[in-house]
């Protein structure tokens, strides 16, 4: 019975990731509204990296800024999906390895990166899914 009902549901697998493309559009409103994308909060993000000892920091914060509006962008559109979720987990891996886990913070500070970073990597392997601009162009 539950796996007659599982196999009846491989045939919205294509689907999948609708779900997961809604909590980037989530994420990303809530970004735009603490006004994370600001330039103020990129020269923030390049001095954190600048505490880690990345060299060229502050160009570093404002390309990691904007590439990572950019790159939720084209997955809540559904356009460049594999290409978006790699630029995404390199960032989120740079948030959760470099950041958290050095400074001992906890899950709940965690949390939210590491989400992000299964999602995109979710994206990464299995792509954009219906409907989307992937989808529809190949």
């Amino acid at each position: 019975m539950i796996l007659k009902i599982l196999g009846k549901l491989n045939t919205y697998k294509a689907y999948a990731t609708i779900p997961i493309r809604f909590i980037f559009f989530l994420y990303l409103i809530l970004a735009i509204k603490a006004e994370v994308y600001l330039p103020s909060n990129a020269e923030k993000f390049g001095e954190n990296l600048a505490g880690m000892g990345i060299p060229a920091s502050t160009l570093m914060g404002y390309l990691a800024s904007y590439s990572i509006f950019i790159a939720h962008i084209l997955i809540i559109i559904g356009w460049k999906v594999r290409f978006a979720a790699a630029i995404e987990i390199i960032y989120f891996m740079v948030a959760v390895f470099v950041y958290h886990v050095p400074k001992d913070h906890g899950i709940s500070e965690t949390m939210p990166a590491s989400v992000m970073l299964a999602m995109s990597l979710f994206l990464l392997f299995n792509g954009a899914g219906k409907p989307s601009f992937d989808e529809s162009i190949s």
